[in-house]
């Protein structure tokens, strides 16, 4: 079960660039599509981009999640960090507060803490609840996007 002593643990800070490949990547696969000709194009094409008012190409809106598994060991290695059982894990939500845009190039800087963990029983079964924050600053050090993870474990 997570180690309740866990709250208020900032993990390690992360940077990385946005590359315009894994938003095109990212793109096709939530739009379930089959190659990007046949996503909306300001995911790659910087013309059309800059012509739809963006100043080059955006991440699109689910976009972020991707750095909580590119960072800090991915999914195990937080999970581990905070004595969570892989096997008992569901992700419960995710929710974004966009403060400004993301676009491909942007060096973003991954901030991300543990703010509130608790226990419940429903069911007949302990119920472990770890929220964590996310934030991400882009290269100039603004805060352009902050988001809540919800993660539950299932105990016997």
């Amino acid at each position: 079960m997570a180690d309740l002593s866990k709250l208020d643990m900032e993990f390690p800070a992360y940077t990385f660039t946005i590359e315009k490949d894994k938003v095109i990547e990212f793109a096709i696969a939530v739009s379930q599509k089959e190659n990007k000709e046949q996503i909306n194009p300001i995911y790659y094409d910087e013309e059309v981009a800059r012509k739809a008012g963006y100043r080059g190409i955006p991440v699109p809106p689910t976009f972020p999640t991707c750095s909580f598994f590119w960072t800090g060991g991915g999914l195990i290695g937080t999970v581990k960090a905070l004595g969570i059982d892989l096997s008992r894990l569901l992700h419960r939500e995710e929710e974004y507060e966009y403060l400004g845009n993301i676009y491909v190039g942007d060096v973003i800087t991954r901030k991300m803490k543990v703010i509130d963990m608790s226990k419940k029983v429903s069911r007949n079964k302990v119920v472990e609840v770890t929220i964590l924050e996310t934030e991400l600053i882009n290269q100039l050090g603004e805060l352009v996007l902050k988001n809540h993870t919800k993660l539950m474990e299932i105990g016997t």
